[in-house]
Order: structure tokens, then sequence, then C-alpha cells
């Protein structure tokens, strides 16, 4: 079955999942509701890109939730990364940076460098780049 692009909610074809329908669409619900108010900690220690989880047929991922706080400490240049689709993510960058530089932008798209720890940033991102809303009010 399909997954939406978005929010990876588990779409439901036609006469699928006889007998798990509710549990999938209890697992959309709680999606969606990360997606409005979620929050996560993701740990981002280490250096190079890594990339926010995505889970289908869960709430595990760390994608689509609205509210992230960066933890962890930096040991060379970070790049964090989101799926290539339209989202909004409201950060708490809570990293230990000794000098380090972190970055926050879709795969493959162009990011936006967060300069300062332990400050708040909310981000948009059309897919293709990453916008700091804040900078620009």
């Amino acid at each position: 079955m399909a997954d939406s692009t978005i929010l990876n909610l588990d779409l439901q074809a036609t006469g699928a999942n006889a007998g798990t329908w509710g549990s999938k669409t209890n697992d959309n619900l709680e999606k969606i509701e990360n997606a409005i108010k979620g929050y996560t900690a993701v740990n981002i220690a280490g250096s190079g890109t890594v990339s926010l989880t995505v889970a289908s047929g869960g709430t595990g991922d760390q994608q689509s939730r609205a509210s992230l706080k960066l933890e962890g400490t930096l040991t060379g240049g970070r790049v964090l990364e989101c799926e290539a689709n339209p989202n909004w993510y409201f950060i708490h960058d809570a990293t230990t940076r000794g000098g380090n530089t972190l970055t926050f932008g879709p795969a493959g798209g162009t990011a936006v460098t967060l300069p300062y720890t332990n400050t708040k940033y909310l981000i948009y991102t059309d897919g293709s780049t990453a916008f700091d809303i804040l900078t620009n009010v």
C-alpha cells in the first residue's frame, strides 16, 4: 500500500487490511496528531550527514513531528536532513558545538545554517529549500 508523501500516512486501498484497518487508522491519526503538536528529541551527535527517521505503519518517525529538540555533541560539521517535502519545524537547538557548524534542510536541497545553540528556530521547507522564518520577520 502507498504512503502519503508529506505525513507518511498509511493510505488504505479498497478491501485492504481486513482485520487490521482499525489499528492502521489509529496509527494515521497519531501521525496527524504528531504533525500538529508532536515533539521528539533527536540525538545528532557526531559529524557528517544524518537524516530524520521516517516510519511507515507506525508513529516512531521524527520526520513528521512538529517540534524537534536537537541534542548531542557535534564532533565536526553536521548536516541534518528532512525529507524533500513541504513542511515546517519548530526546532530547539540544545546541541554542544565546540565550534562546529550545524545545517538543516531537505535531502538534496538547500539547507539553512543554525548558527546558535540553546536557541529556538522556526524552519519552513518547500521541499527544495529551507528557510529560517524568524530571520525574515
